[in-house]
């Protein structure tokens, strides 16, 4: 009987090894806060198309500028031809990067409205207001072919070496965003494009800065 005792004892012994093993096994697949609130991000290579669930997207060039000249065209009455209505320029004392995406859609019309330049250390500029939302159309992703969309960020030059544009799809949780602001971010997908397809690029990059960049939008 003692003898059964001990074995059953041991028995409970191992088993609670098992587990404990077990526990500590499992914890190693646990995220931290900073891994789980992540969103999901698809990334490519330089030029090439990152795909997500929703859409997928593709840098198709970027361009430095001083600044930016906003030309609003209309048709000429008595020809037909193209006029210009009105030209602005806009300035700054960093730069403007002119980024041109190609986007689509595997399924849904998918808007796209904004996007960042995220730095090589994280650090995140969101694409600029300044030009206005006739010279940066915010067209549908759809399936089928690849709407163009132009975004402007106004950044410091140190911010360009191993910086990414980041597009994120828009929620679709309707009111919950607004009881809940932030709350689901993690659960959207993004795509991550490299600016440059290394640091070469973006030493000519930034050596062929424009000193003024033409943006068109008809009136």
């Amino acid at each position: 009987m003692a003898g059964a005792t001990r074995l059953r004892r041991a028995g409970h012994a191992l088993a609670a090894l098992a587990v404990g093993a077990a526990a500590v096994y499992a914890h190693t697949f646990v995220m931290d806060k900073k891994r789980l609130d992540a969103p999901l991000t698809a990334m490519a290579a330089a030029g090439a198309a990152a795909s997500t669930g929703r859409f997928a997207a593709r840098l198709d060039g970027v361009v430095a500028a001083r600044s930016l000249r906003l030309v609003t065209t209309g048709a000429d009455a008595d020809t037909g031809g193209t006029t210009i209505k009105e030209s602005t320029s806009i300035g700054t004392r960093d730069l403007f990067l002119v980024a041109t995406v190609g986007a689509t859609s595997p399924k849904d019309p998918t808007y796209l409205p904004t996007a960042w330049l995220r730095t090589r250390d994280g650090i995140e500029y969101a694409s600029s207001d300044r030009p206005g939302e006739a010279f940066t159309p915010r067209r549908p992703a759809q399936h089928g072919w690849w709407a163009t969309l132009t975004f402007v960020f106004e950044v410091p030059p140190e911010a360009v070496p191993g910086a990414s544009v980041v597009i994120t799809a828009p929620s679709t949780n309707g009111i919950y965003d607004d009881v809940y602001p932030d709350r689901y971010d993690q659960l959207l997908p993004e795509v991550r494009l490299p600016l440059t397809a290394g640091d070469a690029a973006t030493r000519r990059l930034l050596a062929d800065v424009k000193t003024s960049w033409q943006l068109t939008a008809r009136g």
